[in-house]
């Protein structure tokens, strides 16, 4: 594990508050918004979507999010096969794009990470940067630190050769969310030519 994983790390301790947030509309938002969002661009109360976190899915979130302190395989593991179960559940109940669903497919991408497995969490957080461009823009906070976590775990793939082929789409994402003069932005580009040019 690097200095990045606490840093970086999904929801922590998933608590009520969290799922009290206001939801955007369920409809597609261009992902090109400008960076600073305007009192316009932001989903008013009638957007809102549900206000707690699902009781049918309380338990097995819980359980997801406090296996992320955890150093047991076996524990791990089981956190992976519910967090794919809920993942399945929240898809078919909610859709592709709700926040709620999008917030279990990061935990999908945490605990691959967790488990070492950072080019799987690398893809996982390249897919909810997407979803969440285009469900609350790039701007916005949920967005940009979704993107830091995929930068974050491409950093961490040992591999070179699979880093490389992952590189340019990690790079745009990150161009796309952060600018191309961001530190994420520099920090791929400093690998992916240093590695490339050895």
């Amino acid at each position: 594990m690097s200095d990045n994983d606490t840093l970086y790390s999904p929801w922590g301790t998933v608590t009520p508050e969290f799922w009290d947030r206001p939801q955007p509309a369920q409809q597609a938002v261009p992902a090109a918004r400008p960076q600073q969002p305007d009192a316009s661009s932001r989903p008013g109360p009638a957007a809102a979507g549900s206000a707690e976190m699902p009781e049918a899915y309380r338990e097995g979130i819980l359980q997801v999010t406090s296996a992320f302190s955890s150093k047991d395989a076996q524990v791990l593991h089981a956190a992976v096969v519910e967090a794919e179960r809920l993942d399945q559940a929240m898809t078919s109940e909610y859709g592709d794009q709700d926040l709620r669903t999008i917030s279990v497919r990061e935990m999908r991408g945490w605990l691959a990470h967790l488990t070492g497995q950072h080019e799987t969490a690398a893809r996982w957080y390249l897919h909810t940067v997407g979803l969440l461009s285009s469900v609350v823009g790039t701007s916005d906070e949920r967005t940009r630190a979704s993107a830091k976590r995929a930068v974050a775990t491409w950093l961490a793939i040992a591999d070179e050769p699979v880093a490389q082929r992952l590189a340019p789409d990690v790079l745009a994402m990150a161009e796309g969310v952060e600018g191309k003069e961001s530190a994420s932005a520099k920090a791929i580009r400093r690998r992916a030519y240093v590695e490339a040019s050895a």
